[in-house]
């Protein structure tokens, strides 16, 4: 017969947790500095227009979603160490 345990490393959890925030922050920093980059760099012509088009209406919005998921996610993660914690107590 197997048990089946529920429950969460505190512990670990939260270091999930911090590392999901870090990482969306780095994440925000790396579409921040391409950007700039991107804004910064003499290109022009059709090909110019198309690239710069998708990484603002395409790409940057997909790495917000992934910094959203992560943070929401994260948050998430922190309140169960939370509930963890209280019911270990």
């Amino acid at each position: 017969m197997s048990t089946t345990v529920y429950g969460m490393d505190i512990a670990a959890g939260r270091d999930l947790s911090r590392v999901m925030n870090s990482d969306a922050d780095t994440i925000n920093q790396l579409t921040a500095q391409l950007t700039q980059r991107l804004e910064n760099t003499p290109w022009y012509g059709p090909d110019a227009q198309r690239f710069t088009s998708d990484w603002h209406g395409q790409y940057v919005p997909a790495l917000q979603n992934v910094v959203n998921a992560l943070q929401e996610n994260a948050t998430i993660i922190a309140q169960q160490a939370d509930d963890q914690e209280r019911a270990s107590s």
